[in-house]
């Protein structure tokens, strides 16, 4: 049986939003060739993704993104080891939360401000984000 892992991350977006549809391809493509999945969400100028996969290829997708110049304060919040994907028809799933959908998520907003302290504290919540932002 292949080891698993989910790696969770938080970054901000460099530049404006007109690259998303970039970033976003760019991973369904990678993730592809390197049988990655997961989830990506974005709103207001910060990522949060998921990357499911092979240690790896997992590592390996996860240094080229803390190299993307699209990127900027990438940072771990968890790393586990995983015996089956959670997301196994997805790539890379997409989700840009609007403004009104964040208000929603009123009790995770704050997860989403400042320098992500609120995560890094509570790592264990962007799972729960993930999972609630369908």
């Amino acid at each position: 049986m292949m080891s698993l892992i989910q790696l969770v991350y938080v970054s901000r977006l460099v530049g404006d939003e007109s690259v998303l549809r970039s970033i976003h391809s760019h991973a369904v493509r990678n993730n592809t060739v390197h049988t990655i999945t997961g989830k990506l969400l974005y709103t207001n100028g910060r990522f949060l993704q998921l990357l499911e996969g092979e240690p790896k290829q997992v590592h390996s997708t996860f240094a080229h993104i803390k190299q993307d110049a699209r990127h900027s304060d990438v940072t771990l919040l968890l790393e586990q080891t995983i015996s089956e994907r959670a997301y196994t028809h997805w790539n890379m799933d997409f989700k840009h939360l609007s403004d009104a959908e964040l208000e929603q998520l009123s009790a995770y907003k704050v997860y989403f401000q400042d320098n992500f302290s609120a995560f890094k504290v509570q790592p264990y919540i962007a799972l729960e984000i993930l999972r609630y932002c369908v």
